[in-house]
């Protein structure tokens, strides 16, 4: 499979970090786009996989849709977790970090407009995305989800 962009495997991996969701999904998905603002990651990211054109390095909030190539199936966003983990300071979708799930979301429907809507979004963080502020912070995820035209439901992992 080239990097096309078509729609049978291609996907994009927001907050990539070190590229475990391109780990995990395997050799069968194309990358056709990648990114996350930390400098040692992008560096981590390249150690695991070939240099490729698909990392770019720097804030999600700077990036445009022009900067997504492709048509790709899947989106995959592993969104900043501090502000939503029991062991941080619990700002939720408001704090610094974890905000950019706000960016993602734009590209998300600028992607829609553009007529390129994505059938598959993964999003993966911390069990505490599902309680912080409440519960509140899941709940608006969810609801915009839904109003996209998502279902979606939360799969708590216990990797210990």
């Amino acid at each position: 499979m080239t990097n096309s962009g078509d729609r049978e495997r291609g996907y994009y991996e927001f907050f990539a970090g070190g590229g475990m969701a391109r780990l995990g999904l395997g050799p069968e998905w194309t990358p056709l786009f990648a990114n996350d603002i930390c400098t040692k990651k992008a560096k981590s990211y390249a150690r695991n996989f070939p240099p490729g054109d698909e990392f770019s390095s720097g804030d999600i909030r700077n990036l445009d849709l022009h900067d997504l190539p492709g048509n790709p199936t899947l989106a995959w966003a592993s969104f900043p977790c501090q502000d939503l983990s029991l062991a941080g300071a619990r700002g939720g979708l408001k704090g610094k970090r974890s905000s950019t799930f706000w960016s993602f979301w734009e590209l998300v429907e600028g992607m829609e407009r553009q007529g390129r809507a994505l059938p598959i979004i993964v999003l993966e963080n911390v069990v505490g995305a599902i309680t912080s502020n409440r519960g509140e912070d899941f709940q608006t995820i969810v609801s915009t989800l839904a109003k996209a035209g998502y279902g979606m439901g939360p799969l708590v992992i216990d990797s210990g």
